[in-house]
């Protein structure tokens, strides 16, 4: 328990400093979820997305990441370009604790202006990368990933659905993935959310969760929260996740 404590602290202060020292403008969180919105960073702007702490608990045993990074910089108007990956700091049972886990690179951008660009109807974009090798066994090679999202608006309720395919780091296996997010604001700056998110593998194997959480905008940041719950084999059990997104 003490080591756990000290990565979370250790890590997790500095990220907290920064983002109140920083000018920052307002935030654009796709955190806490495993799918993304359709929208971009502005030209020449920087948005960060960080997971302050990830725990997930799958067959008895628990792997903590810290931190989890997402980087876009908008390169011109409607693209940008994203780089991310997660640090694993502690995996119960395994002699080597630390690994760098997905990591990889995209280019994205709006094919079609919406409500994300303060445009009436629906937001399109296309989000294309390489998913570069990790230091995990299994996972030391490159792979490709694609996806169209669809982020729109009914009453009050924001919707994003996510649809695309990879070919894994593993086997450069093909496999489809899919995700949908909400949000419902709530008292002003408050919003709750919700995901529903997997893949779909031609063994038949596939990997889907769910998420519950909150975003609360605050000035120059958000932060996130979120509880995920696997509902297949191929999934963690449950996760909790927590972090910060600043944009400069």
């Amino acid at each position: 328990m003490r080591k756990f404590l000290s990565i979370i602290f250790l890590f997790t202060l500095p990220f907290f400093i920064i983002s109140f020292i920083l000018g920052v403008s307002d935030a654009f969180a796709y955190r806490p979820f495993v799918s993304t919105d359709a929208a971009v960073a502005d030209k020449n702007e920087w948005e960060i997305e960080l997971g302050l702490f990830n725990m997930s608990h799958d067959k008895g045993q628990n792997e903590i990441f810290i931190p989890s990074l997402r980087i876009n910089y908008g390169i011109s108007k409607n693209w940008e370009i994203v780089g991310e990956f997660d640090l694993q700091v502690y995996k119960e049972g395994k002699d080597r604790d630390s690994e760098l886990t997905e990591p990889a690179l995209f280019l994205k951008g709006v094919l079609r202006e919406g409500i994300l660009q303060n445009k009436k109807g629906t937001s399109f974009v296309v989000e294309l990368g390489v998913l570069l090798p990790s230091t995990v066994e299994g996972k030391r090679k490159a792979g490709i990933e694609g996806i169209v999202v669809f982020s729109g608006k009914t009453s009050d309720l924001v919707y994003h659905f996510n649809l695309g395919g990879e070919l894994d780091r593993e086997e450069f296996a093909p496999h489809g993935i899919w995700g949908i997010i909400l949000e419902y604001p709530f008292e002003g700056r408050f919003r709750l959310v919700a995901e529903v998110n997997g893949s779909f593998k031609r063994d038949g194997h596939s990997e889907n969760s769910g998420l519950i959480g909150f975003i609360w905008e605050s000035g120059g940041f958000d932060l996130d929260f979120g509880i995920r719950k696997g509902f297949s084999a191929e999934a963690s059990d449950w996760a909790l996740t927590t972090g910060i997104a600043i944009s400069f």
